[in-house]
């Protein structure tokens, strides 16, 4: 076993690095503050192949595979800690993956290239207001109009990217999950589709959506969105009729991957600034790292950190070994990505509250940028792409087994 990463690996992540040390460093809390991520960043981005990672060569992407988009995303985040660039990269290494692998072919020619180059963005509408991680209980409608078009009618609540999708010279949409049948079938009536909610420029009719105020993250949108009989074809199906529930569960799986890496790097960050503050800052004589009640506890979340890497990357392989090379399985994929994102979340979270301690009274001014990775890194713990207690019953289910636990 080589805990070290190959030679193309190690070159992307001092790529991505320098990338960042360069174009991200710079703008991340003017970002944040300003709550958009500029143009020149995305272009950039798409410039050295980032939105296009997990995207086959075949549609301008890079064949990437899930360990390095995870590497790619550990850094985006620790150079930009505030997260939402590195919340935006993930979602294009995983949803658009999920129309590569079971969308129509005319689809894929249309998007794909476009998201790769940076002109299109594609998010995820799953969530509603009465049922949150219940994705199959969701009651947004997709009515057979015809042949080939379907209306979308309802509300989702927490859809990720509109206003970026809005500003985006091609455009893009959503991951959109809707109820194709009788709601009493549950997950057995779910249809997946592409919505794109602006194409070749164009909005398509029947689409209002309104932001959320978000206090952290903030360069990343997300908004209620309302369908009122907008209309979308066949040819954005993604999978089978009634049989999107599994299609959009992998697209969580592979999502969760990648906020484990993205955490571990708003996690690095937040430690580096412990451990430069309490090397620097004295108190009665003498620096801060020499009291063993500061000391002994970052030794402890050095430790957890450590760990949590290794998981988000064991959680990154798991997925190409299955997508790329076909052996292990779904079930394999699903556990080591919820246990990415439960253990990985909540450390960056624990490990901010703990910097902040130590910063004391500074920590507490917009001044000092330490809140800004530490309300980031709790979007991932108070629910996004999943909650607490809906990971841990993926774990339990793989774990003692599914037929056990329900």
């Amino acid at each position: 076993m080589d805990f070290r990463l190959n030679h193309e690996q190690q070159l992307l992540r001092e790529q991505v690095s320098e990338f960042c040390k360069r174009v991200i460093e710079p703008k991340w809390i003017e970002i944040d503050d300003k709550g958009e991520i500029d143009r020149e960043v995305i272009e950039r981005m798409a410039d050295i192949g980032l939105f296009g990672m997990t995207i086959s060569s075949e549609y301008g992407g890079q064949d990437g595979s899930f360990l390095e988009a995870a590497i790619a995303a550990e850094q985006l985040a620790y150079h930009g800690p505030a997260l939402s660039i590195a919340v935006m990269y993930l979602l294009q290494c995983s949803w658009p993956y999920m129309l590569q692998r079971y969308g129509f072919e005319e689809a894929k020619q249309e998007l794909l290239p476009k998201v790769a180059a940076g002109d299109a963005a594609v998010g995820i509408a799953s969530t509603e207001a009465h049922g949150g991680s219940d994705v199959a209980s969701i009651r947004v409608n997709a009515v057979k109009k015809d042949g080939r078009t379907w209306t979308i009618s309802g509300e989702k609540s927490m859809v990720s990217l509109p206003t970026i999708i809005e500003k985006m010279p091609w455009g893009g949409g959503w991951f959109l999950i809707a109820r194709t049948g009788d709601p009493a079938l549950k997950h057995r009536s779910i249809t997946d589709f592409l919505f794109l909610m602006k194409r070749g420029g164009v909005l398509t009719p029947g689409v209002r959506y309104k932001p959320w105020t978000e206090f952290a993250r903030r360069g990343l949108d997300t908004s209620v969105v309302n369908f009122e009989n907008a209309e979308v074809d066949d040819v954005y199906r993604i999978g089978e009729v009634n049989n999107g529930f599994k299609i959009a569960m992998e697209g969580f799986n592979l999502a969760r991957t990648m906020i484990g890496a993205v955490c571990v790097g708003c996690a690095e960050w937040l430690m580096e600034r412990a451990v430069e503050w309490v090397r620097t800052r004295k108190v009665f004589g003498k620096p801060i790292s020499a009291y063993q009640g500061v000391s002994f506890k970052l030794a402890e979340f050095a430790s957890s950190l450590e760990a949590a890497k290794l998981l988000s990357y064991k959680a990154a392989w798991t997925a190409d070994r299955y997508y790329r090379d076909g052996a292990g399985s779904l079930g394999e994929v699903a556990k080591l990505g919820a246990m990415a994102k439960l253990r990985c979340a909540s450390l960056a979270v624990d490990i901010g509250e703990e910097v902040m301690k130590i910063y004391g009274g500074a920590s507490y001014y917009k001044e000092t940028p330490i809140f800004r990775a530490w309300l980031a890194a709790f979007s991932y713990v108070v629910g996004a792409e999943g909650a607490e207690n809906i990971l841990r019953l993926i774990v339990a289910r793989e774990v003692i087994g599914r037929e056990f636990v329900e």
